[in-house]
């Protein structure tokens, strides 16, 4: 490529006078802080955080105080990652797509969605009512509506088709208005203790067979959340496994020892928030390095993406849903091997 010079004119300008600046593309002046930034996109300040940092989605300045500020344009382009998450889109896939591209594919997402409501397939039952229904128990904190919701689709519905289009839809969406700022602190507290001891009372019904490989189910150390692992624990049951669910927040030692006493072929793993906590990716390499070589480590939720990394590295499983969780366990009954 050459370099082309053109002639310029110069304009003298006497000594006090200063040249204009340039106004500032539209949408480009930083001005929005990251609380307004998480109104506006529908995300919490610690994923708009994880991504800035973690995949470089949007470039912030910092003001004297060192607070961060966003431009519109920046806004408008993580509400759309937002939608393209949304849709199924891992962030690391679309973060840095120019925004053009971006706002291409959540059109196309959009056009070849399902619609939530449309009318069942032959002999499928459409889990969309009972999550209308669920949701609007959590509206109006009732905690028996919710029950009851959950308590007709468990009749309505067999248990994978109720794990995998009812309470984890349920579940990510009472997560995202939690974020969003949406729902209060305690309708979130409400449904997940609701769902918490749904999801026991499931599993104590479930098709119980004895005699079934061992699979320890828990969340690492600093991930509280554990309703991604007892939905583990019922999927589990389901397929012919002896779960033994140690709750959350489990420190590596902890999981081992169980492995090693009961005998466990697996090990399965539930991140669900934060995203980008150093200690959980410490525990997974403790966690393999105290486990036999032939007990295997599953890792699934909601953040796992966020230790994308520390699971490669330790040869575990990333599953995507329990759809890919229950192809999994039946591989391994048939002889699969668990690295």
């Amino acid at each position: 490529m050459s370099w082309i010079s053109f002639p310029v004119a110069y304009k003298v300008l006497p000594m006090s006078a200063k040249p204009a600046t340039p106004p500032s593309p539209a949408g480009a002046e930083p001005r929005h802080p990251i609380q307004v930034v998480a109104r506006r996109t529908g995300l919490s300040a610690d994923v708009i955080r994880a991504w800035e940092r973690r995949y470089q989605a949007v470039a912030p300045i910092r003001s004297a105080a060192s607070r961060r500020l966003y431009s519109d344009a920046e806004v408008g382009r993580l509400r759309l990652l937002y939608l393209a998450t949304q849709g199924g889109r891992r962030i690391g896939d679309v973060a840095r797509l120019p925004t053009g591209a971006l706002e291409d594919l959540v059109a196309a997402d959009r056009a070849a969605a399902v619609p939530r409501h449309t009318a069942p397939v032959a002999g499928q039952v459409d889990a969309g009512d009972y999550l209308s229904q669920g949701l609007a128990a959590v509206d109006r904190m009732d905690p028996a509506g919710l029950d009851d919701v959950l308590s007709r689709a468990a009749v309505a519905m067999t248990v994978p088709a109720l794990l995998d289009r009812l309470v984890a839809p349920f579940m990510s969406e009472i997560g995202e208005r939690w974020h969003a700022g949406t729902l209060r602190i305690a309708q979130e507290h409400m449904a997940s203790s609701v769902v918490r001891s749904f999801l026991g009372a499931l599993q104590s019904t479930a098709n119980l067979r004895s005699g079934g490989p061992v699979i320890v189910v828990t969340t690492p150390l600093g991930q509280d959340h554990e309703l991604g692992a007892l939905m583990v624990a019922v999927t589990a049951t389901v397929e012919g496994w002896q779960p033994v669910h140690l709750g959350s927040n489990t420190p590596a030692p902890e999981v081992a020892a169980a492995a090693l006493r009961t005998g466990a072929r697996v090990v399965a793993l539930s991140i669900a928030y934060p995203p980008d906590d150093p200690r959980v990716a410490e525990e997974l390499r403790r966690l393999r390095r105290q486990l036999p070589e032939e007990v295997g480590i599953l890792v699934g939720g909601r953040a796992a993406d966020g230790y994308s990394d520390a699971i490669a590295g330790i040869g575990a499983d990333r599953l995507e849903d329990l759809v890919a969780l229950r192809a999994r366990l039946d591989q391994l009954r048939s002889g699969g091997s668990p690295r």
